[in-house]
């Protein structure tokens, strides 16, 4: 794999990616060295020079899900986590306003006991 330039993204690891906690210290070093080829070649505006290129593109054109290629495998997972659908739900909980005993309707204060 040809290294065309320090990779960053400063959109999503503004402190660079081996500060970030999201990848280990290999794969942040493929992403710096790497990275510029990697998209490069995902996007289609580069062509294929070695075999390492060669099984990168295949890796994603196939989609195969186990791959032995560690360039491909950190790509997945750095596009896994810049491309992730957030989603939001909106939860609340309702306190009561009183005990469980305060919905009793019989009025037990008013009752008489007869001998």
């Amino acid at each position: 794999m040809r290294n065309l330039g320090k990779f960053f993204d400063n959109k999503h690891f503004a402190r660079g990616f081996s500060r970030s906690g999201e990848f280990t210290i290999n794969e942040a070093n493929i992403l710096e060295n790497f990275g510029r080829t990697m998209q490069g070649l995902y996007e289609g505006n580069l062509t294929p020079e070695d075999s390492d290129e060669h099984e990168f593109i295949s890796a994603f054109q196939e989609e195969r899900n186990s791959v032995n290629n560690h360039y491909a495998n950190c790509w997945k997972k750095y596009l896994n986590k810049t491309q992730r659908k957030r989603s939001y739900t909106l939860c609340s909980t309702v306190k009561p306003t009183g005990s469980s005993y305060d919905d009793d309707s019989s009025d037990s204060d008013d009752l008489i006991m007869e001998d």
